[in-house]
Parts: structure tokens; C-alpha cells; sequence
């Protein structure tokens, strides 16, 4: 993968494929099954929803943390240029344990080698024929933050617990401002620096961040900054990872029907 340079996300690297090594291709064609895993998501996505409440509000209820209190930030453009500030905004907070910042973020529109993505497709954990198992998951009005680590040359990051965690809530985070301070924005997917050559992906619905969306970001992460390996909370991590878990995937790509790219998405939450 390249490192790209772009002005005006500040000098910040970021990571757009180029080549298929990160990408695993495939000569299946794949028939989608939407009926039957649309509403199998449905039932899930509520489940899910109402097991996340209450475990934020329990937390909180437990929790003797005082929040931090910080003006809100709300980016001065819409749509892409406003995820570019989003991504400065966001990723000067997060820090290796030197001081260095963690990752270069940049802010775009959902595509592939500058192809514009419509769809994901997303592969159940208990499929037995992928032919008939697949689900569509529409990009809709979507916003793109990819990452790439500043220690290798790949963008790639050395896998341990520490970071791994930080990046989740870097992620939850850059979900959060969006969502928050961009009314129309459907979906937010952060593609994370990859590991061993697998993608992995936090991507959210604006729905699946409903129950957080009406208070402060400090009510959710309290540490405001700046965040570095160790300095998250136990409740303050047990959020995020509730928040995180159901929007976590590994990812490849291939090339749908139509000619455009598509992501095919592997649930790990």
C-alpha cells in the first residue's frame, strides 16, 4: 500500500490500495439472499441495540468519572472537505506512547482506487454456502476515514492490545463528530491499519449510534485528549468495545457485476 501526502489534511499520510496484495480476489459469483438475511439483520441490529443501552447506561450508573467538558468542535465545510477536518480534528488527539501522533487519517467519500463504493457485502458467521448466505449492506451517503501507521512503509502496525484498542475508539470517535455534526451522513467507515496483510474495518450506521448520539462526546470518552496507549478507563473501554464489537469486520475486495468494486465484509464482533 502507498502512503499518500495530502495538503489539506495537514501532511497527514494515508492509505489507498493499490495493488492486490491487500486484496483478496475471487471468481465466485455471488447471489445475493436479501430477504432472508435482511430481516435475520434486522432482529439482530435490535437485539443488539437494546443490549448495548443498557450496558452504557449500567456503566455509567457504576462509573465515579466526572466527564470533561470541552466547546464542541463542528467542522466550517460539508461532505468531504468537512471529513477532512474531522480526521484532523480527531486523529491530532491520539498518540503513541512517545508522543508521536498513532495514524494519518484522511477524510473522503467511500471508494476504492477512486472508484466510488454503493454496496458491502457482508458474509454471516454461521454461512455454509456463501452463494446463498450473503448480505447487502448500501454505503447510501457515506464518509471514508482511512488509516495508515507511520512505522512501516505498508501503513501496516505491529498487532498488540494497546493500539488495537486505541484505534477502536479513534474510530467510535471519528463516527461520533460525523454523525454528530453532518445531518445527512448515512454511514461511516474506518478502514484501520492492516495486520499481517488482513483489512480490518469499523463501519456504523447512523442508527447503531442512536442511543449516544443525543448527549455530549465527553458523556461517552472522557479522556479528551491527548489519548495514548494505557490512558483509557475500564468503563470508558468497556463502551467503546460494547459500541465497537458489532461494527467490526476483516474485509477484501472484489469486483461486482456492474463493474464497480465492492467490499466483502466478515463480522469479527
Amino acid at each position: 500500500m502507498a502512503d499518500v501526502v495530502s495538503e489539506e489534511t495537514g501532511g497527514q499520510l494515508s492509505a489507498k490500495p493499490e495493488d492486490s496484495s491487500f486484496f483478496r480476489k475471487t471468481g465466485q459469483d455471488i447471489v445475493v439472499n436479501q430477504k432472508r438475511f435482511g430481516f435475520a439483520y434486522f432482529v439482530l441490529a435490535i437485539g443488539v441495540g437494546i443490549a448495548v443501552g443498557l450496558a452504557i447506561v449500567l456503566i455509567g450508573r457504576g462509573s465515579s468519572h466526572h466527564a470533561a467538558t470541552t466547546p464542541g468542535f463542528h467542522p466550517t465545510k460539508s461532505g468531504e472537505l468537512g471529513a477532512k477536518e474531522i480526521a484532523r480534528h480527531v486523529g491530532i488527539k491520539y498518540r503513541q506512547a512517545n508522543g508521536h501522533p498513532l495514524v494519518g487519517i484522511i477524510g473522503e467519500r467511500p471508494n476504492y482506487q477512486n472508484l466510488q463504493l454503493f454496496n458491502y457485502l457482508i458474509r454471516p458467521h454461521d454461512a455454509q454456502d456463501f452463494k446463498k448466505d450473503i448480505a447487502v449492506f448500501p454505503v447510501d451517503n457515506g464518509v471514508m476515514y482511512t488509516m495508515c501507521a507511520f512505522q512501516t512503509s505498508s501503513c501496516g502496525f505491529a498487532e498488540n492490545n494497546a493500539t488495537l484498542e486505541l484505534l477502536k475508539r479513534e474510530a467510535l470517535e471519528l463516527a461520533f463528530v460525523t454523525f454528530k455534526t453532518e445531518s445527512d451522513i448515512d454511514t461511516v467507515t474506518t478502514l484501520l491499519p492492516p495486520a499481517q496483510q488482513t483489512g480490518f474495518a469499523v463501519i456504523f450506521r447512523r442508527n447503531d449510534l442512536a442511543i449516544v448520539l443525543g448527549h455530549p462526546l465527553s458523556k461517552l470518552l472522557h479522556n479528551v485528549g491527548p489519548v495514548k496507549p494505557g490512558s483509557i478507563g475500564s468503563d470508558e473501554q468497556q463502551k467503546v468495545d460494547l459500541l465497537v464489537a458489532p461494527a467490526l469486520y476483516a474485509y477484501d475486495s472484489q469486483v461486482g457485476p456492474d463493474g464497480n468494486p465492492l467490499l466483502r465484509l466478515d463480522p469479527l464482533g
